[in-house]
């Protein structure tokens, strides 16, 4: 199956790793992982969105930038974070204690469509909780297969001809 197939829902997360189930590369962020279907991918993600969620430390390990075509949210229990750059929708610990909430929150303030770009911390939480569509991508199975180990999430193969995506957790419609 292609990637172009996958017939996503209107909440998604994404994580990327290596072929050994690490979710940073050697230069200690996502960012030197995966290659050009990856980042195809990780764009078409993003373009479909109204607003792509975020935690303040992803935000501030990965160094983000406004995105282009959606509205950017930070969830930080440590809210007020004066790092955070003017525009973005902060949730904090009054709106959310957790990352569930954060996606709820947002979903009560009228966002019909989310993508969340957590760590694995954020991702597994989302995973688990089983209203978020979480996919894991990778160059290859195996690194699809050890972080799902890592973690103990079980995982379906949804994409495996130019890159490997693997939707994980269960997911019941909202």
């Amino acid at each position: 199956m292609r990637v172009s197939d996958i017939d996503l829902g209107l909440v998604t997360a994404s994580l990327v790793v290596s072929p050994s189930g690490d979710h940073v590369g050697s230069d200690g962020t996502s960012k030197t992982l995966g290659g050009q279907a990856d980042f195809e991918w990780f764009i078409s993600l993003r373009n479909r969105v109204e607003v792509i969620l975020t935690s303040g430390k992803t935000y501030r390990d990965e160094s983000y930038k406004p995105p282009k075509k959606a509205q950017l949210a930070v969830f930080s229990t440590k809210h007020g974070s004066a790092d955070l750059f003017d525009g973005a929708v902060r949730i904090g610990p009054k709106q959310a204690s957790e990352y569930e909430g954060a996606v709820q929150y947002l979903l009560t303030e009228g966002y019909g469509s989310i993508h969340c770009e957590f760590g694995p911390k954020g991702f597994i939480a989302l995973a688990r909780a089983g209203f978020v569509e979480c996919y894991l991508s990778c160059e290859t199975t195996a690194g699809i297969r050890a972080f799902s180990e890592r973690y103990s999430l079980d995982y379906t193969i949804a994409a495996d001809e130019e890159l490997v995506i693997a939707r994980m957790g269960s997911v019941a419609v909202l």
